[in-house]
């Protein structure tokens, strides 16, 4: 993939999407590179029934935490698994609800999130409260026990946890997703009508920040940003896609997309599309070496360790006569160590209900 960046607010065109490497890695010039950090998948759960994880969140101690939601005999309740660095638990007495997001501060601070509730696991019990009946959360993150931020993509409000209470607060547009910096400084990503929003929080209030003009590629599509991940206040990655309604040489309507990211570097916003038809980019996450992982859609999807210019595509494993689908991705911190949380399924049978949550780790 080739890419000229411009300095300033100036929207950058890629010549073609990624290319993904057999072996080895490929950098956007398309030339080889050095090989990547692998992943590999840590665990797949052997739970009765059905169960998906769509979120994790990963604590300093090398605690894992995710969420999600199985179905047994019919009955659907949410999920919520915990490794300790030696072993595998199911938390009991999880919500009955299926779950979407999930942040902590510690082992006794644990938020789990579903449509219009949230609730915290203190370590012996679980606590549910309202976060009001249309607010359905697609992320959260938390500084601390009294500063946790959720965000839904359908909503221009975000939730906000004080230590005592859940407070609505006002958004500029709609946030898919949220990273808290540090105490007083949050930044979230979504979509203002058909053009992607990045917001920062200033301890006081969410401001909309100036972000390139995008041309959009045909009548009818729309940009927008489904991740955000904030490496330090002159290094702020942002992505997600551009998709359209389309007719193809055959006249048959079909669906386009293309990738889009946007990068901060203190002073302005350098965003790039991708030219071609490719997966919208659904994850990024710090790499914990300088640079980031961009995960490009969930099923089967391409991992890629961005380091400067360098793109470099990793196989994401999974099980011989399987698929694969990949949610969360997040970085333990001070470390090079991610986590990533999804599910799997026997390959070639879309309605066979056998899903099994699934793990995957780097290092």
């Amino acid at each position: 993939m080739r890419t000229a960046f411009v300095s300033g607010m100036t929207v950058l065109a890629l010549a073609c999407a990624p290319a993904v490497a057999a072996s080895g890695g490929t950098r956007q010039d398309g030339s080889a590179g050095e090989s990547a950090a692998a992943w590999r998948l840590a665990r797949v759960n052997t739970l009765p029934g059905d169960d998906v994880l769509d979120d994790v969140t990963v604590l300093g101690d090398g605690s894992v935490w995710a969420a999600g939601h199985r179905v047994v005999n019919g009955r659907m309740r949410g999920l919520v698994q915990r490794y300790d660095g030696r072993s595998w638990k199911v938390i009991p007495g999880a919500p009955s609800y299926e779950l979407n997001a999930v942040t902590a501060t510690s082992n006794r601070n644990v938020w789990v999130f579903g449509h219009g509730k949230a609730a915290r696991w203190n370590g012996r019990a679980w606590t549910t409260l309202s976060l009001g009946g249309a607010f359905s959360a697609t992320d959260a993150d938390a500084t601390g026990a009294r500063d946790v931020w959720a965000v839904a993509g359908s909503s221009t409000s975000a939730r906000h946890w004080t230590g005592s209470s859940w407070r609505s607060v006002r958004l500029p547009a709609r946030a898919a997703a949220v990273d808290a910096y540090k105490a007083g400084d949050a930044w979230a990503a979504g979509s203002r009508g058909d053009r992607p929003a990045v917001m920062r929080w200033n301890g006081k209030s969410w401001a909309l920040m100036p972000t390139p003009a995008i041309t959009l590629p045909a009548p009818g599509a729309s940009a927008y940003l489904n991740d955000i991940a904030v490496l330090g206040p002159r290094n702020v990655w942002a992505v997600g896609g551009v998709t359209w309604e389309g007719a193809n040489d055959e006249g048959d309507d079909v669906t386009y997309n293309r990738t889009l990211v946007m990068r901060w570097n203190g002073t302005s916003w350098v965003a790039s599309v991708g030219a071609a038809n490719a997966q919208p980019y659904t994850e990024v996450e710090p790499d914990g070496s300088g640079g980031v992982w961009v995960v490009q859609g969930s099923w089967n999807p391409a991992l890629w360790q961005v380091t400067g210019s360098a793109w470099r595509s990793v196989p994401l494993p999974r099980k011989a006569g399987t698929e694969a689908v990949l949610f969360s991705i997040a970085r333990r911190p001070g470390t090079a160590t991610l986590w990533g949380a999804g599910f799997t399924v026997p390959q070639g049978d879309p309605d066979d209900p056998s899903a099994n949550g699934a793990f995957w780790r780097t290092r």
